[in-house]
């Protein structure tokens, strides 16, 4: 079934935006079938908790909550080396080592007898002649200079192929080619409790990182955009941020290795712990540290408002999945999707822009490596698209001004998943001379959410063209990445108003006036005035 999350009390989202922008959340199950927790039972009732079809059992520190602890897969045993003998027997080679070392007995010399013939004496052999000295050789000739080793072979980065053959190193556009990790990937919701909150929302995001490792990332009220928003609005200018910043929503951080077993992800916060684990990538459990059961939990699949959405009769169709003469280099797949490098054939000022755009499932990947490409709107200012599904919004990451301002909230889905941008853009204005007097102004709605409000562009971005006042058409950057377009249309708008300036002017000095008590009247900020004195001034 469907829900819409604005209807539901506990899933409104704190961010003020139009109805149309809200989240959906699809085929949710009913809260009975997540087993949720009675906190009437745990003496935490309050209005905020959603309605259940099931008695809740009480909380985790009961006996009633106390089951078998989580037990990780087991660790191979290391084999016992076997004891050394008390007394341990040489070989024969020992043997004949240790014989050798000792010095050999000479038979002693036998009596002589009288019947004996005596021994011949001995004779010294005569002296030899000493051999004549050698001749003094050549010197050795030099030897030569050391040469330079010689530089190793580069590493060839060797494939990682999914059980359908695809190389997920380069990246999977399809679910079916994207392996077993990426079924365990995904967004999950349980229900989570504290002596301060009671029971409340727990959502957690996996991320597939290769080879059967995860991080994830756990945002105690629900997800970003349906129970999380943002905390504040990103400043301009700061490149990073980091998890404990109290510029973002409360999080939590963990990480994981999959086994034949399932995947078990361990989160470095609350004080006691928390282990979420998953056997087939739909459904799970929440545990605490010590391996009391919290909850259950089952995966989200969610879907902005605003896939799909069509556009107003005004508009101009850039891609509806043929090639209608708006786009140059325009290259479709056979799906009837719109692959990156191409270019409008127009030039718009201000305008509302709709897009739909799909990253590739690169696990191996990391940062701009991950599905990059982009919107350069009038080839100058660039809206970030990347994967930064589960990760801290950096001023690099999905749905940044690039380089200039992260988004307030990280809206990104996983990758595979359908997601839009609608961006509203509002072009710098220019005097007679070519010189701006007022900055551009940007807003984005990252799935139906403002992530970026009326921010004021300082400049252009990145490798952007230079800013001017004449119109340049909008670019679908091409960064190797294989990802992918759909439904893109374009509604003119009117241009920003001229805005009075708000610094006061530097006063200026004010006519020299005679007055009745003096003969001349001049302002603080100016030097006095000469000037010639009225003539009853001179008597």
């Amino acid at each position: 079934m469907r829900i819409l999350a604005a209807g539901v009390p506990f899933f409104v989202s704190q961010m003020s935006a139009p109805a149309a922008y809200q989240i959906l959340a699809e085929d949710v199950q009913p809260a009975s079938a997540m087993n949720p927790m009675n906190s009437a039972a745990a003496g935490q009732e309050t209005s905020a908790n959603p309605p259940v079809e099931k008695p809740m059992p009480p909380p985790p520190n009961s006996p009633v909550m106390m089951v078998d602890e989580v037990v990780p897969p087991a660790v191979p045993k290391e084999t016992p080396s076997s004891p050394m003998p008390t007394s341990p027997m040489p070989d024969k080679a020992g043997a004949q080592a240790s014989d050798a070392k000792q010095p050999t007995k000479q038979p002693e010399p036998k009596p002589k007898s009288a019947d004996q013939p005596a021994e011949p004496k001995k004779t010294e052999p005569a002296k030899q002649p000493a051999p004549p000295k050698p001749a003094p050789s050549k010197p050795a000739p030099p030897k030569p200079a050391p040469t330079k080793p010689a530089a190793p072979p580069k590493q060839v980065d060797k494939p990682f192929l999914s059980p359908t053959g695809v190389d997920l190193k380069k990246g999977a556009i399809r679910v079916e080619d994207a392996g077993p990790d990426f079924a365990l990937q995904g967004e999950y919701m349980a229900w989570d409790w504290s002596a301060e909150k009671g029971w409340h929302w727990l959502g957690i995001q996996v991320v597939a990182t290769g080879d059967g490792t995860f991080e994830a990332i756990a945002y105690p009220g629900g997800l970003p955009g349906n129970g999380v928003a943002s905390r504040a609005t990103m400043p301009i200018g700061t490149p990073q941020i980091k998890a404990d910043s109290e510029l973002l929503p409360t999080l939590w951080q963990g990480s994981g290795k999959a086994t034949p077993e399932g995947l078990m992800i361990t989160f470095n916060e609350p004080s006691e712990g928390r282990k979420f684990v998953t056997k087939d990538g739909q459904t799970g459990q929440l545990f605490r540290g010590d391996g009391a059961l919290i909850s259950q939990a089952v995966k989200w699949s969610r879907k902005s408002q605003r896939e799909g959405a069509r556009p107003p009769a005004n508009a101009v169709i850039l891609f509806d999945g043929t090639d209608n003469g708006q786009l140059k280099n325009l290259k479709i797949s056979p799906e009837g999707l719109m692959q990156i490098g191409s270019e409008t054939k127009g030039a718009w000022q201000n305008f509302h822009f709709h897009a739909e755009f799909k990253t590739p499932f690169m696990p191996f990947a990391k940062g701009q490596a991950r599905a990059n490409s982009g919107f350069y709107l009038q080839k100058r200012y660039e809206v970030q698209v990347l994967d930064s599904f589960g990760l801290i919004p950096q001023f690099n990451d999905a749905a940044a001004i690039y380089r200039n301002k992260m988004p307030d909230l990280n809206m990104s889905f996983p990758p595979l998943s359908w997601q839009t941008y609608d961006i509203q853009f509002q072009a710098p204005l220019f005097d007679e001379q070519g010189t701006k007097i007022q900055n551009g102004r940007l807003t984005v709605w990252h799935n139906g959410i403002v992530v970026q409000n009326h921010v004021s562009l300082e400049n252009k971005t990145g490798g952007g063209s230079k800013e001017g006042p004449e119109a340049l058409p909008i670019l679908f950057q091409n960064h190797g990445n294989p990802v992918e377009f759909r439904n893109l249309w374009l509604a003119e708008l009117s241009p920003q108003v001229l805005l009075a300036s708000t610094t006061q002017p530097v006063p200026a000095c004010l006519p020299v006036v005679a007055t009745p008590h003096a003969c001349v009247s001049t302002t603080p900020c100016c030097p006095p005035a000469k000037h010639r004195r009225p003539a009853r001034c001179r008597r």
